[in-house]
């Protein structure tokens, strides 16, 4: 028989939003690992004891992450928290709760950002990572990618541009008869030569021409830079900086000496001791800086992978320049040659395996979350979007790690005995070492909980990654 919708309007409905979210929603899995308690007495300072109140600061910062979970703009964002159930659960709203304009949100964004707010909720989830035992920091990855910029080639104009000069109404028409009117707006750089130090956008200024490899077409773009740990894939550092070729190279030292830096800050259980580059940091300059923090770097050098010999002079020199030449040159041989002694061992080639994760995460960024372009535009700005992204990221992180794990941390797990030492030393189940054979006891996942795998005994080794 021919069913027929029989629900009639109800004046009143009791609905438990709760209820509408499925159990492995992901919005709950990000909401059992987001705490946001402290942003209220953090952004305190930004606001007036006096005057309308404003928008519950929690309610906008999970407004900002739904934004860029899902890729939505403010406008859409707005519209979708309206009529959608799960998300007004999670920025804890009712049924018959206003959402938030979306010029508050404008406003809002960069007043948090003027105050440095948005990287400190960036190092909290980055903190909360590490103290749930998903963050190692030995071994972290560094690279770049581009992003496109919220302005047309039609934009660009030159940076000189040469004084408007009337027609003359006198003079006589050009050879040819009339000419047909070009629509506003359109392409009129056939033949033009275009290059950062003649022209500019009149769009967004501070965006500049890059092309990242050859081949490929120049276009208005910002760099994103990633410093991440490579055995979590969690972001410790995202900058965005202008797109010039040694943008890389000049970040990657800022990200890597500031992660150095805030180590305790961020509770990282070590410091950073290996980093995995790609060919476009394998400069000797670069290498000597990175050597000189303590970091090994693992990547292609731009030079011969022959050793090079140490210059020498037969004469001193009394001239301060060109004695600072000289130690330069010394310096970075010396680091070239260390970086070639690297390249041998079998860490560096974990290293080079290990190093698409970078690829990985800016895939996900931009696939999945819309930075493949910039939503505004200003660094700043774009800065602020891949902050946002940054974050959402490595929530997710966080949850699936809690899901995995049941909340528990990798190395707080008590180490079983060996499988040759257990009958024999029983010692062994509180040591991290193995008495008998002086290896270290390397933790193997069991099959399953009811037959569980012993560790296996490996002996160190000072070129394993």
């Amino acid at each position: 028989m021919l069913g027929r919708n029989a629900s009639q309007p109800a004046l009143f409905q009791m609905v438990d939003l709760a209820s509408l979210v499925p159990p492995e929603h992901r919005l709950r899995k990000i909401d059992a690992v987001l705490d946001l308690a402290w942003v209220r007495e953090a952004v305190s300072a930004c606001y007036s004891e006096r005057g309308r109140p404003s928008i519950d600061p929690e309610l906008f910062l999970r407004m900002l992450l739904l934004g860029r979970l899902y890729d939505l703009s403010d406008r859409e964002l707005c519209a979708e928290i309206t009529m959608h159930a799960g998300m007004r659960w999670f920025c804890r709203l009712q049924l018959h709760d206003a959402v938030p304009d979306h010029s508050t949100l404008s406003k809002l964004k960069d007043k948090w950002a003027g105050a440095g707010l948005f990287q400190e909720v960036f190092d909290r989830v980055v903190r909360q990572c590490a103290e749930a035992g998903l963050v190692s920091g030995r071994h972290v990855s560094i690279d770049g990618s581009e992003v496109r910029a919220s302005a047309s080639m039609k934009s660009l104009a030159p940076l000189e541009a040469a004084p408007d000069i009337a027609p003359d109404p006198t003079s006589d028409p050009p050879e040819g008869g009339a000419q047909e009117p070009q629509p506003e707006g359109g392409w009129r750089g056939h033949g033009v030569k275009y290059s950062n130090q003649t022209h500019r956008s009149t769009s967004d200024p501070e965006a500049r021409l890059y092309r990242k490899s050859k081949g490929r077409e120049a276009r208005l773009s910002y760099l994103m830079h990633d410093l991440i740990d490579t055995k979590s894939r969690v972001i410790l550092r995202r900058r965005v900086s202008a797109a010039h070729s040694s943008a890389e190279r000049e970040v990657a030292r800022a990200m890597l000496a500031e992660v150095l830096q805030k180590r305790e800050a961020l509770a990282l259980p070590a410091a950073p001791e290996i980093a995995s580059l790609d060919a476009g940091y394998g400069t000797g300059s670069f290498a000597a800086d990175v050597l000189e923090m303590g970091v090994l770097p693992h990547m292609p050098l731009q030079a011969s992978p022959a050793p090079e010999a140490i210059p020498t002079w037969k004469r001193p020199t009394r001239n301060l320049v060109q004695y600072r030449r000289r130690r330069e040159r010394v310096r970075i041989a010396q680091a070239r040659n260390r970086v070639r002694d690297l390249q041998q061992t079998r860490g560096y080639r974990v290293s080079r395996k290990l190093r698409i994760r970078s690829e990985h995460i800016f895939a996900e960024a931009k696939t999945i979350h819309g930075m493949d372009r910039a939503r505004q535009r200003g660094r700043s700005k774009v800065q602020l979007q891949a902050e946002l992204v940054g974050i959402v990221q490595n929530l997710k992180r966080l949850a699936a790690f809690r899901g995995r794990r049941g909340g528990k941390a990798v190395h707080a797990a008590q180490p079983l005995p060996c499988a040759p030492c257990a009958p024999r030393s029983p010692r062994c189940t509180t040591l991290p070492t193995c008495r008998r054979r002086g290896a270290t006891i390397a933790p193997v996942r069991p099959l399953s909980s009811r037959y569980p795998r012993r560790p296996i005994c490996r002996r160190p080794s000072s070129t394993a990654f």
